[in-house]
């Protein structure tokens, strides 16, 4: 009975570590086969042509970043009599309104900008504002842009953004992420190297047909791609579901790594925990949602990238989480079972080596949660953290808890405010 009980524990350890195995080598050849083919981003690009854009910012209590945030648009070098900002307010308790109606009061709008402040009166979620912000702007505009208050835009974002949507196949853009705090915390280096492995990812996508996530900090759309499509309120993850709706009608959704955006990871373990539940709680809606393009044969190469994402998102953190629950009991059978004869380890050599695996994993872990440097440990220990943080969003689902309305990281918004007083500087 007991052995048969280690053994159980042990078979149900290497299945699942197979499994992940098999997911993450899959996923690393994916990226070394699609990011072999062509980049065609730029080849359309055109200095003296350029696009009318309606760039959407979403505000709730932004009072100590809405301002600078409006320069960070104006200060790019585009027509502005091709640019319309629209400020989308979820009922700010704060002076965010007051800020925002002296900014536009005092204003010289004389260079043609369009601008529009829309109240919402009270809080709804991100992809309430984004469907009524998007639906309400300038009849005119050929692309329709989101930017989030807390990230900034490198120079020359919006012209790059345009000459992507002089290529008539693509209907979607978004930017590559730079941490401005990359190296302030182990914190920091974690959220980094994580990320750092699904850019290559979204840049592989982007080059073999489209990529299905994408970062509202900065992402456009052309408007006929998205065309009386409406944003799933209260699920997140708003600026992947349009990406995704852009390849189903026919265009492609591109990550375009030289066009980068600027924001502060947050500082500590809590606020950093809940921003990432939510994110993770947005995907998983995102490709359970969409589970039905796995079998649909009509969107060609992205059918490929969606089963991988789907595998990433999905199956990974359930396969990685119960295969450390049955390594851990496999460990507690051998100790508290009475496993210490030489015939019985002898005999099962395979446990041997399991365990020196386990081993080898539970150290890498430990010294990259106590930012030891040693190699592989920081991104074994981020790779860990993310499976932890989707696994947690889909029991968090599961159990009716929703994180759709996002919450605000006081400590991020003030560290972008200090950045943004010594750039004046």
């Amino acid at each position: 009975m007991e052995l048969g009980l280690n053994v159980l524990f042990a078979s149900i350890q290497i299945i699942f570590a197979i499994l992940v195995l098999m997911i993450l080598i899959l996923a690393t050849l994916a990226i070394r086969s699609w990011s072999k083919g062509n980049n065609l981003i730029s080849r359309f690009a055109d200095e003296n042509k350029f696009h009318s854009m309606t760039i959407v910012l979403p505000t709730w209590n932004e009072e100590i970043l809405i301002l600078s945030k409006l320069k960070d648009i104006l200060i790019q070098d585009y027509p502005k009599n091709l640019l319309e900002v629209i400020v989308i307010d979820a009922g700010s308790s704060d002076s965010t309104l007051k800020i925002v109606n002296n900014w536009k009061n005092n204003y010289d709008f004389s260079s043609g900008l369009k601008f529009k402040l829309i109240e919402e009166g009270k809080r709804m979620g991100k992809s309430v504002s984004i469907n009524r912000a998007f639906s309400e702007a300038d009849e005119s505009s050929e692309i329709l842009m989101m930017s989030d208050i807390d990230c900034r835009l490198s120079p020359g974002t919006l012209k790059s953004i345009s000459d992507n949507f002089l290529d008539p196949s693509i209907g979607a853009v978004t930017a590559r992420q730079i941490l401005l705090n990359r190296d302030f915390s182990a914190l920091t280096k974690y959220e980094s190297n994580y990320r750092d492995f699904y850019t290559k990812i979204r840049i592989a996508e982007s080059k073999l047909d489209s990529t299905p996530i994408f970062h509202g900090e900065c992402s456009a759309y052309r408007r006929s791609s998205i065309e009386g499509y409406k944003i799933v309120e209260n699920s997140n993850a708003d600026d992947s579901q349009m990406a995704v709706i852009t390849r189903i009608a026919g265009y492609k959704a591109i990550y375009d790594e030289n066009i980068t955006f600027y924001e502060m990871a947050p500082p500590d373990s809590k606020s950093s925990r809940i921003q990432k539940i939510r994110r993770a709680q947005g995907l998983s809606r995102h490709f359970w949602r969409n589970k039905n393009l796995l079998f649909s044969r009509e969107i060609g190469n992205f059918r490929r990238i969606i089963s991988l994402e789907f595998s990433l998102h999905i199956f990974l953190p359930w396969f990685v989480i119960l295969g450390f629950i049955s390594g851990f009991c496999h460990i507690g059978s051998i100790i508290f079972l009475d496993y210490y004869s030489h015939e019985v380890w002898k005999f099962y050599l395979f446990e041997q080596i399991l365990l020196l695996i386990d081993i080898t994993v539970i150290t890498l872990l430990l010294f990259g949660r106590l930012n030891i440097n040693f190699p592989l440990s920081t991104t074994v220990y981020a790779f860990y953290q993310y499976m932890i943080i989707l696994f947690i969003s889909q029991i968090r689902i599961l159990s009716g808890n929703s994180l759709h309305l996002w919450q605000q990281v006081s400590e991020v918004r003030e560290s972008l405010r200090d950045y943004d007083e010594n750039i004046k500087k």
